[in-house]
């Protein structure tokens, strides 16, 4: 295929993770990037300089009035997503939407109702969801190998100095550990049990910029499966996954970006691996890229309903932690 007919992506931020997402676009076919924006036009020219991207622009807007684009990775910090969104909708082109999709339910809705009214596609960027092994996993379990589900354990955590500005910390910018790193073992209980809790309660360590720096949730499922979850910006958690039934176990090492998982009934061990092609990320970036060839406005295995809920799951947890971003102070 030529390159003129391949799915051509902007991409709207330069920070650590657009470095994944470039490392992975390298294995996808028939897709490339072609533009990167920036608030600053000098350092998004030398991001794109130093990976090989054709253009480069100081704002949205330009990029998206100078480039014929099919797709947009939006990967700024967490409030800055809303705004780059919608520009990009506007303007006809869909839209991957670095995870959360928005710090809150109101930005998320905004985002999902634009995208609908205008019959843009538009997705959630959270790739964990569509790692091969997780099709592994599934089958296991739905071949009753490990009997019913009673309990999810899971956790992402690392331990970093704190800085107040930071975004990790800073209010600000939607800072604090739920929204970086626990929508993934949120998410992962979400896919076992097919829903959000239906019971739960949450414990957080919030630090002196009030964002939660560790947080800890038990939580019950239709059905009465158990999930206990953490999150962490000041503390190293073990990041295996495991799931266990009345008939065994399946254990999933550094389940948000895993490629093995290890089953464990009747006494016997089986490990099935399933190696990224990269680093993980190709796997989100091909759904995107099939979607928009197939004219879809949504993914159904990552539905803008799915965003929503793990929004509004969010929010509430945050409220009960009594964390609240200034941007939110005085609003419905």
């Amino acid at each position: 295929m030529h390159d003129t007919d391949d799915i051509r992506f902007g991409m709207v931020g330069h920070g650590g993770i657009s470095g994944q997402f470039l490392g992975a676009m390298d294995v996808v076919e028939d897709a490339h990037v072609a533009a990167v924006a920036g608030r600053n036009a000098d350092r998004a020219h030398a991001f794109a300089e130093s990976r090989g991207i054709a253009s480069s622009y100081g704002s949205v807007g330009e990029m998206l009035s100078a480039e014929r684009l099919d797709a947009v990775y939006i990967c700024t910090p967490h409030p800055f997503h809303e705004e780059a969104a919608i520009a990009c909708i506007d303007a006809g082109v869909a839209v991957l939407v670095e995870k959360p999709i928005a710090p809150n339910l109101a930005g998320a809705t905004r985002m999902g109702e634009a995208a609908r009214d205008a019959g843009v596609f538009a997705m959630e960027a959270m790739w964990t969801r569509f790692l091969p092994i997780y099709e592994v996993v599934r089958r296991w379990i739905d071949e009753g190998l490990i009997g019913d589900v009673r309990l999810v354990t899971a956790a992402f955590g690392f331990s970093v100095p704190v800085m107040p500005e930071h975004r990790l910390f800073n209010p600000s910018l939607a800072g604090g550990s739920l929204l970086d790193v626990g929508v993934y073992p949120l998410t992962i209980a979400h896919w076992l049990y097919g829903s959000h809790p239906v019971e739960y309660g949450a414990l957080a360590r919030v630090g002196e910029a009030n964002v939660d720096e560790i947080v800890s949730i038990a939580a019950s499922y239709p059905g009465g499966g158990l999930a206990q979850l953490g999150c962490a910006t000041v503390a190293n958690l073990e990041s295996s996954a495991m799931i266990a039934g009345t008939a065994g176990s399946i254990e999933i090492p550094v389940f948000w970006a895993a490629d093995r998982a290890i089953l464990r009934a009747g006494g016997e061990e089986e490990v099935e691996t399933m190696p990224h092609r990269a680093n993980g990320f190709e796997y989100e970036i091909e759904e995107v890229v099939d979607c928009v060839r197939r004219g879809r406005t949504e993914s159904d295995r990552m539905p803008l309903s799915l965003s929503l809920e793990m929004a509004g799951l969010c929010d509430e947890i945050r409220g009960r932690l009594g964390v609240v971003y200034p941007f939110e102070q005085g609003s419905d």
